[in-house]
């Protein structure tokens, strides 16, 4: 089982490295990941049955970090080995975790569920211990910026290909 709290760098990530290094070409789409887990409202995260209760803990760590909080993340189980952000209401795909791709409005972290979670949820502890959402500046390089998932996948692709 995949713990979620534990106390990460911004020089690698996660296990000293073992994962995922900053100069990772998914690193920032695990950074971007971690920031709508923390900005999103009526957000549902959908994945394995071992995630449902690494979600409760990071939902107790928002209750105790943003205390005026009123919405926390809602787990849903997936039968697909995949773990996926929705904004709830709308059904709305925002992010996903896993070996196969979607379409290209949604934040794709290539990567075995298990390790992506370990990644993001490190992520989101650090970016909390920070002051994100309520800080300017503390979500890293480019945080202030509009996502662009083309430009991440054409890294990634890209990083796949070389073998790096």
């Amino acid at each position: 089982m995949v713990d979620v709290i534990h106390k990460p760098s911004f020089k690698t990530c996660t296990r000293l490295g073992e994962i995922m290094r900053i100069t990772d070409p998914r690193w920032p789409a695990v950074r971007e990941i971690a920031r709508t887990v923390l900005r999103t409202e009526a957000l549902v995260v959908k994945g394995p049955a071992w995630l449902e209760p690494l979600i409760h803990r990071i939902n107790v760590l928002l209750g105790d970090v943003q205390p005026s909080r009123t919405e926390f993340p809602e787990f849903l189980l997936e039968t697909e080995n995949k773990i996926s952000l929705l904004v709830k209401h709308a059904n709305r795909p925002l992010a996903q975790c896993g070996r196969q791709e979607p379409s290209i409005e949604v934040v794709w972290l290539p990567m075995d569920t298990e390790e992506g979670w370990t990644s993001i949820s490190a992520v989101v502890t650090e970016l909390l211990e920070a002051g994100y959402p309520g800080c300017l500046g503390c979500g890293g390089p480019n945080s202030e910026e509009e996502w662009d998932e083309s430009r991440s996948r054409k890294s990634m692709l890209e990083f796949i290909v070389d073998g790096s």
